[in-house]
């Protein structure tokens, strides 16, 4: 009879150890799953609030350039600077440089060659970093074949002329 009690208490203790480690398993693949999804969210966020809409803006061709459009550009320059990749963070000014003219125009005016190339080059990185995080997002939801969108021809902006 102590025999079989003390089979009995070792056979609780075994079962007792293999209930704490599928707990402990789930529960790690509970937060591996959180921690994806959030990767996820972020992912979409970066690319919905900031990358397309200053893509959009900088290279859409029939998009006017009006003084709403630069505000626009200005708001998420400000609020939505958090979202920029590593490179865009060190070169991205507190402030959209271009010029407000009023009227409806089909390009972001600037003051000087400098700055438009300036700009270019921003717009070039705000581009290539969006692909870049296209292509995370796209990994971590498990898509392998897809296509890439075009690049802009051109980024509209130019230099004002009196």
């Amino acid at each position: 009879m102590p025999n079989f009690l003390i089979e009995l208490g070792m056979l609780v203790q075994i079962i007792s150890a293999v209930a704490s480690i599928i707990v402990a398993l789930v529960m790690y693949l509970s937060v591996r799953e959180i921690k994806i999804d959030r990767r996820r969210e972020y992912l979409e966020k970066r690319i919905e609030e900031f990358y397309i809409p200053l893509i959009k803006f900088f290279g859409q061709g029939d998009l006017p350039r009006d003084i709403e459009a630069h505000q626009k550009v200005e708001e998420i320059i400000l609020t939505k600077r958090y979202l920029c990749g590593r490179k865009l963070a060190k070169i991205l000014p507190q402030h959209f440089t271009a010029m407000i003219i009023s009227g409806s125009h089909y390009y972001f005016y600037f003051t000087s060659e400098e700055e438009k190339k300036k700009w270019e080059e921003i717009a070039d990185i705000v581009w290539d970093e969006y692909i870049e995080t296209l292509k995370k997002y796209y990994k971590l939801i498990g898509v392998i074949d897809y296509v890439l969108p075009k690049k802009p021809d051109k980024w509209f902006f130019d230099v004002y002329k009196h």
